[in-house]
C-alpha cells in the first residue's frame, strides 16, 4: 500500500507535521534512555549515575523538572530541536553598499571583488568607514546580487530587450512507453594528432536502439544532418529528444526539431546522470570501439564505415541486461516494430 502526503506542495508543513506527531504521540529512544537514567539516579544517587552514564547534575535536574511538570509523561523527555533560534545577519554599511554598486555597475561592469576592494579601501579611509575583507566584499556582491546585465543598443540609440526563452526540462514523472518517446543525444570528442573529431551519438531510452556518426565539425548543421539520418533508420516516430546545453544543439538543430514538432528537452547543467542512458552508451562505444580504432580517425570516411559496422553489431548482436538479454533489434521485432539497416 502506498501512503501519500496530502500537503506535499506546502513547503515546511511536512517537517512541522512530523514534529507535532513526534511530540504528541511518539516516544523516542532518547526519551526512554533519559527516563532510565532518571530512575537510576533516584535509586543509586548522583555519583553512580555520573560514572554509569556520564550525565551532569544540571542535566539530570533539568530532565526531572520537565518530566515532573508534564505530569510524569514519558513523551515529555523527547529531545527538542537543536537549530539555532537566532541566526546572525550580515550587516553592511549603506554607504559601502552604494559604493560597491557604483563600482560594479557604473565604473566597470562586473568588476572583480579584488579590484572592488582596492577601490573600496581608499573610499572607506576618506570617509572613516570600516574596511571589509575581500571575501566579505564577494559575499556582499553575491547576497545583494550586484551584477551588470548587458544591453543591446540599436543604431537608432534605442535599447533592445533581450528575450531569453525558457528551456524546457524533462518532467520528473515522464513516462516512456514505446520507442521514440525519448531519444538522448550527445557528443564524444576525441583528439588525434592535434586534430579534433566529434562523434555524435544517440540512443533510444526504451529499446536501446543506437546510432553514432563521426564529424569533423562541431556545429548545429552536423547535429541536424545526424538527426535526419537517425530519422531514416529509426523504427518509429521520434516524439522527444533530450540533449545537453552544447552549442551544436542550437540554431539549425533546434529549428529542425521545431519544424518537425519534436519536443526538445534540455538537461540541467552539471547533471549528466539525468540522461544516464546516453552517458552509458558513450562509455561503451569508447571502450569497445573508439579505443581500438582510433588510428582511423584521420580518415573520417574510413572510420565511419567501421563505426557503422559496429553499430549494426551493437543493435543486432549485442545482448543487453536491460532488455532481458535480448538485442535491440530482437526486442523491436518481438514487439512488432519495423527495423531498417543503418545507412551512412
Amino acid at each position: 500500500m502506498q501512503i501519500g502526503f496530502k500537503y506535499h506542495n506546502c513547503k515546511g508543513f511536512g517537517n512541522l507535521y512530523n514534529y507535532a506527531i513526534k511530540h504528541n504521540y511518539m516516544i523516542t529512544k532518547e526519551a526512554k534512555q533519559r527516563l532510565k537514567i532518571l530512575r537510576f539516579w533516584k535509586k543509586y544517587g548522583l555519583e553512580a549515575t555520573r560514572e554509569a552514564f556520564g550525565a551532569k547534575r544540571s542535566t539530570l535536574f533539568n530532565w526531572w523538572k520537565i518530566y515532573k511538570e508534564s505530569g510524569y509523561e514519558e513523551k515529555s523527555l523527547n529531545p527538542g530541536k537543536q537549530v539555532r533560534r537566532i541566526n546572525n545577519k550580515r550587516e553592511v554599511h549603506p554607504l559601502i553598499l552604494k559604493e560597491i554598486r557604483r563600482l560594479r555597475i557604473e565604473i566597470c561592469p562586473n568588476m572583480g571583488k579584488a579590484k572592488v576592494k582596492k577601490n573600496l579601501d581608499e573610499y572607506c579611509r576618506k570617509n572613516n568607514l570600516p574596511i571589509y575583507s575581500e571575501s566579505k566584499v564577494g559575499r556582499i556582491i553575491k547576497d545583494k546580487k550586484i551584477y551588470h546585465h548587458r544591453q543591446k543598443i540599436s543604431h537608432f540609440g534605442k535599447i533592445k530587450e533581450i528575450k531569453r526563452s525558457k528551456k524546457e526540462r524533462k518532467p520528473n514523472d515522464f513516462n516512456i512507453k514505446k520507442p521514440g518517446d525519448l531519444v538522448e543525444i550527445d557528443v564524444v570528442v576525441r583528439i588525434v594528432n592535434g586534430v579534433r573529431r566529434y562523434i555524435i551519438t544517440a540512443v533510444d531510452v526504451h529499446s536501446r536502439y543506437a546510432l553514432a556518426i563521426c564529424y569533423n565539425r562541431h556545429n548545429s548543421i552536423s547535429a541536424k544532418r545526424f538527426f535526419q539520418k537517425l530519422e531514416i533508420i529509426f523504427p518509429g516516430e521520434i516524439k522527444a529528444v533530450q540533449t545537453d546545453n552544447g552549442s551544436e544543439f542550437h540554431k539549425y538543430f533546434m529549428d529542425y526539431l521545431k519544424e518537425k514538432e519534436i519536443i526538445h528537452y534540455w538537461n540541467y547543467k552539471g547533471k549528466p546522470y539525468r540522461q544516464g542512458h546516453i552517458e552509458k552508451f558513450n562509455r561503451t562505444i569508447q571502450e569497445e570501439f573508439v579505443d581500438w580504432n582510433e588510428m582511423w580517425l584521420d580518415d573520417i570516411n574510413e572510420f565511419n564505415v567501421k563505426l557503422i559496422e559496429w553499430i549494426d553489431w551493437y543493435n543486432s548482436k549485442r545482448f543487453h541486461w536491460s532488455l532481458n538479454l535480448m538485442t535491440p533489434v530482437d526486442y523491436l521485432l518481438t514487439n512488432g516494430y519495423p527495423v531498417q539497416y543503418v545507412v551512412n
